[in-house]
């Protein structure tokens, strides 16, 4: 009787030995798991629910039936609060250096605002199309082309100065709810021209760009993107690129 007693807690012991081991290899398969979705979305710890972050994509997974149609691609992997409410707005023309100024056809949409917070997936890729330079974009389940028409196609190489609101280098940033974040500008440094606005002289170049603005300042939108400044006018309102 007293060896039966005694077996019970080595066959005890020896069962939960083999569960730590099965929990730890679990677990390993899991860590894989994780490094590949981070690998593939980019690794993004969310510290504070109410902010906005975002992280670049450094190897955009795109299917080679689309890669063979454009030129460049660049993936962001975004989270966006709950009750987050913003307009996206992508278009081409003239755009300055520095901040949102821009001349030339623009498309917009709203976002309504989710009781949820939203891990979602923001694409844009560029090419060149029947003389155009056309840049595409697809966000949140929504997706749509802009013809950036004063883009020169023939430059889409190295020359071209792409400003990126985050870099895969610097990882992840996170922004507060009222912040405009011009996501991605590409502009041609040798088409410079020179116009006036709102008693100023801005140097614009051929190019385009794409962000997203809270409902918050729409106002504030419309007038950065004519090169005037607002009342009251902080320039944390409009998030700098990476690095910056």
């Amino acid at each position: 009787m007293k060896y039966a007693i005694r077996l019970f807690p080595i066959l005890f012991f020896l069962a939960g030995c083999v569960g730590l081991v099965r929990l730890s290899f679990e677990n390993g398969r899991l860590v894989e798991q994780i490094d590949q979705l981070e690998a593939e979305l980019g690794g993004m710890s969310i510290e504070d629910s109410d902010r906005v972050y975002m992280v670049e994509i450094e190897t955009p997974d795109v299917p080679p039936e689309i890669a063979s149609h454009v030129e460049r691609v660049w993936q962001f992997r975004c989270y966006l609060p709950p009750g987050y409410s913003f307009m996206r707005t992508s278009g081409g023309g003239r755009v300055a250096k520095e901040g949102i100024y821009s001349s030339g056809g623009f498309s917009t949409s709203w976002s309504m605002p989710a009781p949820k917070a939203i891990h979602s997936l923001l694409t844009l890729c560029t090419r060149r199309k029947d003389g155009r330079f056309e840049a595409f974009y697809s966000f949140g389940g929504s997706s749509g082309t802009s013809s950036w028409n004063r883009f020169d196609p023939g430059r889409l190489d190295n020359t071209l100065v792409v400003q990126k609101l985050v870099s895969s280098d610097q990882g992840p940033r996170s922004f507060n709810q009222d912040t405009i974040l011009p996501v991605l500008k590409i502009y041609d440094p040798s088409g410079s021209e020179t116009v006036e606005v709102d008693g100023e002289t801005l140097t614009t170049y051929p190019g385009g760009l794409i962000l997203l603005c809270p409902k918050s300042r729409e106002s504030e939108l419309h007038q950065l993107r004519k090169g005037e400044t607002p009342t009251e006018f902080d320039p944390s309102m409009v998030a700098t690129e990476a690095g910056s």
